[in-house]
């Protein structure tokens, strides 16, 4: 791929790339390096080789965490020390600076982790149903069945939360 139109894919997707990557890993620095990572990827590929660029900068995105992970389990959501969990909310402060998607983040936070995935690349990606399922590797059906009940779970938390 040429490099001037990796800048402006770059322009364009970081931010998103970085955010999913954030809720992915919960670390900033560790977010930009799977994102840095996906934009070399895209570099090194042909023009031709990649159809669309978002699905599969996400799919990247997400490869290159489960990779991290599967080397180092520590960077699992549950053990998260405080420093870096505080990073990743300066993190989430920088990108959402709206009031109203900080509460909607934060009930989205508490979603467990699948649900969340499907949240944030529906909603904050815009990616179609079809798209999501082939990022996460999940058939249509059950990725609409997990969105559904990820915003049935959101309701829920959104109204304990007034």
């Amino acid at each position: 791929m040429k490099p001037d139109i990796v800048d402006q894919l770059f322009s364009q997707y970081y931010n998103e790339a970085l955010l999913y990557s954030v809720s992915l890993c919960r670390n900033r620095t560790i977010a930009e390096d799977i994102v840095s990572n996906a934009f070399f990827k895209a570099l090194s590929m042909s023009d031709n080789s990649i159809r669309e660029f978002k699905p599969w900068l996400l799919t990247v995105c997400r490869n290159e965490y489960i990779s991290i992970w599967r080397k180092d389990k520590r960077f699992t959501g549950e053990e998260i020390p405080e420093t870096l969990a505080d990073d990743r909310e300066e993190v989430i402060e920088s990108i959402i600076r709206r009031e109203e998607y900080r509460s909607l983040y934060r009930a989205i936070d508490l979603l467990p982790d699948a649900q969340k995935e499907v949240v944030m690349l529906f909603y904050f990606s815009g990616l179609p149903i079809k798209s999501i399922a082939e990022v996460t590797g999940k058939s249509e059906t059950n990725t609409k069945v997990m969105l559904c009940r990820a915003r049935e779970k959101l309701r829920i938390l959104m109204e304990e939360d007034k």
